[in-house]
């Protein structure tokens, strides 16, 4: 609730992957983004780092996404990705620990070489694999159910996990160490694997291993209960999974995916539907950046960046217009290289906008990008996730009676 009594919804806005290394020619400095561009001039930018300057090995949507929802550090970064998914397979058991498997391939020196899979692919082999499983195995796969009832992740359950190596997350380059080590798992999966993948000349399709990374338990935190009033829309399980540690529910999803094909008036629609059922806060959310930086695709990452301008920011501005948002967040959870493939550490711009800032001139005229923001403060995360908490106009960054060039 707003000032002289009026309802509104808070947007946070989280661009997965988004951000870049710093420079001059990062997706958001070269993309056509008129409407960003449009919300960013009242607005106030700053620089975050919600990896709370992790190693690089260590940089991860889960904790990237968990701070931006409000858990601290020490929460956010004891989540594993393998815990976090289980979440979404039934009741996990306390002494079960859950590995991400990702199908990968190998180079001929040993590393890493491909580690992101067409969807369709990735079913199939996930369906091609569980016919060539026994049961008698001392492990367990457990899909994790995906749009269309397709497998959009899979994990390894160990029944009686006893702690230790977790793995890291999958790097081009990275060598076969860094992937979780689980006795006797490489020498049975190599007997398993089924040849039209493991022997395929498509190396869009070649498949000779498994990733097994995010090892973890599932929370030993209380899942909250969810609460009416806040919606996660959203096509990615692991963000479904922490939308839940913080109390989101689920917009349902039918045509939208975690990827740059994703339908935006789906999302779009529901988060309309959020609006008018008086959601106080609600979390949109797009992978495609992140997906298009792991193909090392840049043209396809700024269409996708363009895209969005088109048929999100520009509706957003919408309803701006029409009072119905109080405030708006954007933001990326973590660096990603369109040109590595991999994700980097650093910090990433910022922007929140205030519905009483709306329509106010620009304080700078600013762009939202990493060489325009690196020279504005480094917000504490803290500070940045309670700018949308207390009503416009009562704390600085609504720029209560203020001109708008002394907000920054």
């Amino acid at each position: 609730m707003s000032e002289g009594g009026e309802s509104g919804c808070d947007l946070l806005v989280i661009l997965d992957g988004l951000a870049e290394p710093s420079g001059p020619r990062t997706t958001l400095s070269v993309a056509r983004t008129p409407a960003l561009d449009a919300l960013a001039g009242p607005a106030r930018l700053c620089r975050i780092d919600p990896q709370d300057g992790a190693r690089v090995q260590d940089i991860s949507s889960e904790r990237g996404i968990a701070r931006l929802l409000g858990l601290s550090p020490r929460e956010s970064g004891a989540l594993s990705r393998g815990g976090l998914l289980s979440l979404l397979t039934g009741d996990p058991s306390p002494s079960e620990g859950f590995f991400l498997a990702t199908p990968v391939s190998f180079g001929k020196d040993g590393r890493l070489l491909r580690y992101v899979n067409p969807r369709e692919a990735e079913d199939a082999f996930w369906t091609a694999l569980l016919k060539r499983v026994n049961g008698d195995e001392p492990w367990r796969f457990l899909p994790v159910p995906g749009v269309g009832g397709r497998i959009d992740r899979m994990l390894l359950s160990l029944p009686r996990w006893s702690g230790g190596d977790a793995g890291h997350p999958p790097r081009r380059g990275a060598s076969r160490e860094e992937s979780a080590s689980v006795p006797g798992f490489s020498e049975w999966l190599s007997g398993i694997l089924p040849p039209s993948f493991s022997d395929s000349s498509d190396p869009e399709r070649r498949v000779d291993g498994l990733w097994l990374w995010g090892g973890g338990r599932a929370p030993v935190r209380e899942v909250p209960s969810e609460r009416s009033d806040r919606l996660a829309v959203c096509a990615t399980s692991l963000v479904r999974a922490i939308g839940r540690m913080a109390g989101f529910r689920s917009a349902p999803l039918s045509r939208a995916t975690g990827d740059t094909d994703t339908d935006l008036s789906e999302k779009m629609e529901r988060v309309e539907e959020g609006l008018r059922h008086a959601c106080s806060r609600i979390l949109l959310h797009f992978e495609g950046f992140d997906m298009a930086s792991h193909r090392r695709d840049p043209e396809e990452k700024r269409r996708f960046l363009e895209r969005v301008d088109r048929e999100v920011f520009a509706r957003i501005i919408g309803w701006f217009g029409e009072g119905r948002l109080t405030s708006l967040s954007i933001t990326s959870d973590h660096q990603s290289s369109p040109l590595t493939g991999n994700h980097e550490a650093g910090p990433v711009p910022a922007l929140f906008l205030s519905r009483k800032a709306f329509g106010g001139r620009s304080p700078g005229g600013l762009r939202m990008t990493e060489w325009g923001v690196r020279d504005l403060p480094l917000v504490p995360m803290e500070q940045w996730t309670k700018w949308s908490d207390r009503p416009s106009g009562e704390d600085e960054a609504g720029y209560p009676g203020k001109d708008l060039c002394l907000a920054l």
